[in-house]
């Protein structure tokens, strides 16, 4: 087998790539290496050397080696269950089970969630019921952002993305994290949101939404606005709140399906570079959930129900789009 980085024989699997030892080598001092920024010499260099740290470092990646699987760099022993502040950490008074020591990237978004929530809950305010449809809009790039670092604090390898591509996932993601994301808000007091689904207060607080959004001299009647808009907001709370509250996930699963959500290869519009290192990345997660879910005695079937929360979400998205 053909090395896939520097052309040489005797390739095999390293870091999720196919590589020579001598490139897996390189990568690993690559990985370890303490310097913050190197940049690119090939200008000053022979033309007949080899290509620079830096180039070669890029082609290594493009293959789909991932520095996360260089096995020195990471804490697997210090891994351990965080509670979430805010919406997501009542869901998990759901047991976060044992951690196994192949979790470390999922746990170390959770750890890193509660100085995001606490931001996120800077920009939207005591209740996203209070702010109109406008307002909403207006709030959703510095909060899409904002979990795009998360993301890149959890796996740095994503900077290598193009500025197109970060843009077109951000774009494709924030529909179905927002229908994730209102789903657990719903999921942490089952009982009192069953309630205000049927109460009066739901639909002023759709009148408020959208009614507030519109011009005076264009504004719909209140009833007009009902008959629209209910029926999506119905269609979320029925058919993607609901199925996913009784999936009873706990913060693991939900931290997991963020970053599935986020980096999905399959999103539109996205080179085909970046869609290769959406997908390893999403490897790594998949195999971190599906070997935490093992370790805590999970049936085959728990890894499929979580998978299906993506299924679900895609389904939500196509229900906006025709609100839109």
């Amino acid at each position: 087998m053909m090395c896939q980085v520097c052309g040489a024989d005797g390739a095999e699997p390293h870091f999720g790539g196919v590589s020579c030892r001598a490139c897996a080598a390189f990568f690993r001092r690559y990985v370890h290496s303490r310097k913050m920024q190197i940049t690119c010499t090939c200008k000053q260099r022979l033309a007949s050397s080899h290509p620079c740290r830096h180039c070669r470092m890029l082609k290594c990646i493009a293959t789909g080696m991932i520095k996360c699987k260089v096995q020195a760099t990471r804490e697997r022993n210090k891994a351990k269950a965080v509670c979430l502040p805010g919406s997501i950490s009542t869901i998990s008074l759901l047991s976060c089970n044992i951690v196994p020591r192949e979790c470390s990237n999922i746990t170390c978004t959770v750890e890193n969630w509660g100085e995001v929530d606490v931001k996120r809950k800077r920009l939207y305010g005591d209740s996203v019921f209070n702010l109109n449809f406008t307002q909403f809009s207006n709030i959703t790039k510095p909060d899409t952002l904002l979990l795009w670092d998360l993301a890149v604090k959890i796996f740095p390898d994503i900077k290598l993305l193009s500025g197109s591509d970060k843009q077109a996932i951000l774009c494709n993601f924030f529909p179905r994290w927002m229908m994730l994301d209102s789903a657990i808000g719903f999921c942490t007091s089952y009982e009192e949101s069953s309630k205000y689904i049927a109460s009066k207060d739901y639909t002023d607080m759709l009148l408020h939404f959208y009614g507030t959004s519109m011009p005076l001299e264009k504004r719909l009647k209140d009833k007009e606005i009902i008959q629209i808009f209910k029926p999506y907001w119905d269609f979320h709370y029925f058919e993607t709140a609901v199925p996913i509250y009784f999936k009873k996930l706990d913060k693991i699963e939900y931290m997991a399906i963020f970053l599935l959500l986020l980096l999905d290869d399959a999103y539109a519009n996205i080179s085909e570079e970046g869609a290769t290192l959406c997908r390893n990345i999403r490897k790594v997660v998949k195999r971190e959930l599906k070997g935490y879910q093992t370790d805590n005695n999970c049936s085959e079937m728990r890894f499929i129900s979580v998978m299906d929360v993506l299924l679900i979400l895609e389904k939500a998205e196509e229900k906006i789009q025709e609100e839109v």
